[in-house]
């Protein structure tokens, strides 16, 4: 019999905890307790979403145990239970993944608890069940030390996203899914070609094969497919799921715009060991420059077009893409700065803090007023001062206004850009930064500072205003003291420059 180490126990955990979970969820969708209100009937259909906070808040505490190991160099390994012989299919925490798994459990939490203060929805324990079944795919992906493990685990977390929009807005979740498909049959393409040409599909494989052989052109045309058009399925920018989605299905529409993004960049920083691919392939930061350039633009214009809070967060969220396309865009040349890839590093661990803010934001504003359209709200600040702080928070943050947290990435961003001479750059994100405080500032004005008598308000619960308090906190914390932030980006940095998966 051998012996299974406990570290490689508690990463089994780890992967197994929301999927069981989620099993939990959907066999038991009713408490067999006699409800004696109305009120005690709506707290009993938000039971789902309090189980899936708890089991985030243990997943947090099993990560925690994984983080010294981490931080000490040392990796993790722990194969399936039910293929413990199979070459390659194996998980693996190391820094970078334990990091994204502390991330994705930590936005799990906050969903769940503000998901559980919107009024009583249909079928809560199916959304629950989905939402659980997301990020543990997106932590299994992190975790993932093999290409078809990792492109799998995507594939199946854009699936139970798709059916967690199903359930409020049919067409936008439709399209989410063509473009899941569409991207994943491209990367899976790529990764059959990658494997023919190598003979191994595992993560630490790529960067060795490019530095220790010349590139073939069939190769070349895999890892263009394969990097080239991740970030599309990581941002999925210009495609109109994400605004419509917002705008037909409010109650789930913050976990697909918070988690895929997420997930999608989780991903391409998993197959950039060493970032050593970044310069072998040019076309890659060409396309990713362009892409970002007209996704922060394009973003930037429609958030101020914007005529209720969920379409101006929906647009901001892709805008944010864009920011993180010409990060690892600029991070691709020979003589880029280090510190362009701290920057891209420090998009993905902090801006999910920020967008998670600007949702549940205007998610409170809807659920206590029934509404969010520009034209039905006005003078909300003087009652619901807390969202509207949020509200300016997270939207500053995205633009990198100090001293929120999501200065330090934006300073990284532009310092690293002057210094390699692309000033032009730097005009471009600054003009497109300033359309959305424009855009950001004129909601804010609509929606809190009118002179018009505010609409009456709802009984809602009080996790909406821990969730807002919290997330705002965490921005100002991170951005006031930021130095332990930093060290972990070196960190990340770090272990992208390493071989190993």
């Amino acid at each position: 019999m051998t012996a299974i180490a406990p570290d490689a126990l508690v990463l089994n955990w780890l992967l197994a905890l929301p999927f069981f979970a989620a099993v939990c969820v959907e066999l038991f969708p009713r408490l067999t307790l006699r409800v004696h209100s109305e009120q005690e009937a709506q707290a009993l259909a938000r039971g789902p979403f309090y189980l899936g906070a708890l089991v985030c808040v243990m997943g947090l505490g099993l990560t925690a145990s994984v983080i010294p190991l981490a931080l000490a160099g040392k990796l993790v390994t722990a194969d399936y239970w039910w293929t413990p012989d199979l070459y390659h299919l194996r998980l693996q925490a190391d820094l970078l993944s334990t990091l994204i798994v502390l991330l994705l459990y930590g936005l799990g939490l906050l969903i769940y608890l503000h998901l559980a203060g919107q009024p009583a929805a249909q079928h809560a324990h199916h959304r629950g069940a989905l939402l659980l079944v997301a990020v543990g795919c997106g932590i299994a992906a992190a975790l993932s030390a093999d290409l078809i493990l990792l492109l799998f685990f995507l594939g199946a977390a854009a699936v139970a996203l798709w059916l967690l929009a199903s359930l409020d807005a049919p067409r936008p979740a439709d399209r989410l899914l063509a473009t899941a498909h569409i991207g994943t049959l491209l990367l899976l393409a790529g990764v059959l070609i990658m494997w023919l040409e190598a003979g191994d599909s595992s993560l630490a494989s790529l960067p060795l094969l490019l530095i220790s052989t010349e590139p073939t052109a069939l190769r070349l045309i895999a890892l263009l497919v394969l990097l080239g058009l991740l970030p599309c399925l990581a941002c999925v920018p210009g495609h109109g799921w994400l605004p419509g989605l917002a705008r037909d299905g409010a109650a789930v529409s913050l976990a697909p715009a918070v988690l895929l993004p997420v997930i999608g960049g989780t991903a391409l920083l998993r197959l950039l060991p060493g970032s050593l691919l970044l310069l072998a392939i040019p076309a890659l930061a060409w396309l990713a420059l362009i892409l970002g350039l007209a996704t922060l633009w394009w973003g930037a214009v429609r958030s101020w077009l914007s005529h209720d809070l969920r379409q101006l967060t929906a647009w901001l969220t892709v805008a944010h893409s864009g920011h993180f396309l010409v990060a690892l865009a600029a991070a691709a040349g020979p003589a880029a700065p280090p510190n362009l890839i701290q920057a891209a590093a420090l998009h993905l661990l902090l801006t999910p803090l920020a967008l998670l803010l600007l949702w549940c934001a205007a998610g409170t504003v809807a659920a206590c007023v029934g509404a969010d359209s520009f034209v039905g709200l006005s003078g909300l600040f003087p009652k619901m001062p807390l969202a509207g702080i949020a509200l300016l928070c997270g939207g500053l943050s995205l633009v990198g206004l100090p001293p929120l947290a999501g200065f330090h990435p934006q300073r990284l961003l532009l310092s690293g850009l002057v210094e390699s001479g692309r000033t032009w750059l730097v005009i471009a994100i600054l003009f497109g930064d300033m359309l959305i405080v424009v855009a950001l500032l004129d909601a804010f004005r609509r929606a809190f500072l009118r002179g018009e008598p505010p609409p009456p308000l709802r009984w809602t619960s009080p996790w909406l205003s821990m969730n807002l308090t919290l997330v705002t906190l965490s921005l100002l914390v991170t951005g006031l003291f930021p130095a332990p932030l930093l060290r972990w980006s070196e960190a990340v940095v770090r272990s992208l420059f390493s071989a190993s998966p």
